[in-house]
């Protein structure tokens, strides 16, 4: 009876560890789809947030180009260079195409930051993504 028993006590711990081990990849299992749902969240965020400002950036930019060919308009060669009468509204539309290149630059600076940003969470999202599935047959080849 004692065997009997003690047998009966083993096969019940066999029982009960392989249900808290299907627990635990279960528990798993969720908690990396849930990060996976987060880093899509992060990764469509950035890139949405990206376009946005790409779209800022190229009306920028086209105010930039008019700013340039207002101060082009000023500069005729044939007259040689600025005539005297409109050189003050020449400066002002220089200056401010000068101020505007700046500004452009830290925008196009920004946006290669972000992209380098997004680039990474979409990585990110996709590394993790890969772990997933490499997971998922890790324990198919385990109860095979």
């Amino acid at each position: 009876m004692t065997l009997a028993g003690l047998a009966l006590v083993i096969l019940a711990g066999l029982a009960g560890g392989s249900i808290l081990e299907r627990n635990r990849r279960v528990a798993e299992m969720q908690a990396l789809r849930a990060s996976l749902s987060e880093a899509r969240f992060s990764a469509d965020s950035c890139k949405a947030a990206l376009a946005w400002e790409e779209q800022g950036f190229q009306r920028f930019d086209r105010l930039v180009d008019s700013l340039r060919a207002e101060v082009e308009s000023y500069e005729d060669p044939t007259r040689g260079g600025v005539p005297y009468e409109e050189y003050e509204a020449y400066m002002e539309s220089f200056t401010l195409y000068n101020d505007s290149v700046e500004v452009w630059q830290g925008r196009v600076d920004s946006l290669q930051l972000k992209e380098a940003a997004c680039r990474a969470l979409v990585e990110a999202h996709n590394n993790l993504g890969d772990s997933i599935r490499r997971r998922r047959e890790e324990w198919s080849g385990d109860t095979e």
